[in-house]
């Protein structure tokens, strides 16, 4: 499938969803192995997104930089076997999530009618926030181990999967109290991530519903 301006956020689900559905399987993989398949997933999801945009603009430009960056880190990363260049490079990640969530909103929210396409831009937006909360509270772990009780064996080794999994059960409310935010830092992270989903749902089918009725009239 072509992606284009009139279906672009298919890309984006999808990279997202390749994402979300290998990051569970990291932990059962070799550490090297898994940090080059955690990487290989997340620029394939920053590709996938920027194949439906326009070549010209400065965002696509942008994210091509940032992508070539985010390779050469790597390759410094594997060569010099130095942990925080991984999550430097991760970290590089959430200007493109963030824009994206930029973008997606004002295409969604600003647009006079409601496609198919947006609907999925809506839905792509709400997962980018747990992609999102993933990446912050991994880096507030390295910064800080002591943030969180109930990782299991996360001192060694990065197990992006279980902060994509606490990420999440946060953002939805679900709380189910395996793991559980120790500093403050992480407690405010957690409750404002709670509060930032339940937001963006109010608003997401206010504003949806709102453009339909319009539309109608």
């Amino acid at each position: 499938m072509l992606l284009t301006k009139d279906n672009n956020f298919i890309g984006l689900l999808i990279g997202q969803l390749i994402l979300i559905f290998t990051v569970p399987v990291l932990p059962y993989i070799d550490d090297d192995i898994s940090k080059f398949i955690l990487h290989a997933a997340i620029i394939g999801m920053i590709l996938l997104t920027i194949m439906g945009n326009q070549k010209n603009t400065i965002w696509y430009k942008s994210i091509i930089a940032l992508t070539i960056l985010e390779v050469i880190i790597l390759i410094l990363a594997a060569i010099l076997n130095e942990i925080y260049l991984t999550y430097i490079a991760i970290s590089l990640s959430l200007f493109f999530l963030v824009t994206s969530i930029v973008v997606a909103f004002k295409s969604v929210f600003f647009s006079p009618i409601i496609t198919l396409n947006h609907l999925v831009g809506a839905s792509c937006i709400y997962l980018l926030l747990g992609i999102i909360g993933a990446i912050l509270y991994s880096n507030l772990f390295f910064i800080s181990p002591d943030s969180f009780n109930g990782l299991s064996n996360m001192n060694k080794k990065i197990h992006f999967s279980e902060f994509m999994y606490y990420s999440y059960v946060t953002l939805t409310t679900l709380g189910f109290g395996d793991i559980t935010p120790i500093s403050p830092v992480a407690k405010t992270m957690s409750f404002m991530q709670a509060i930032v989903g339940q937001l963006y749902l109010t608003i997401m089918v206010a504003g949806l519903v709102g453009k339909a009725i319009s539309n109608k009239h």
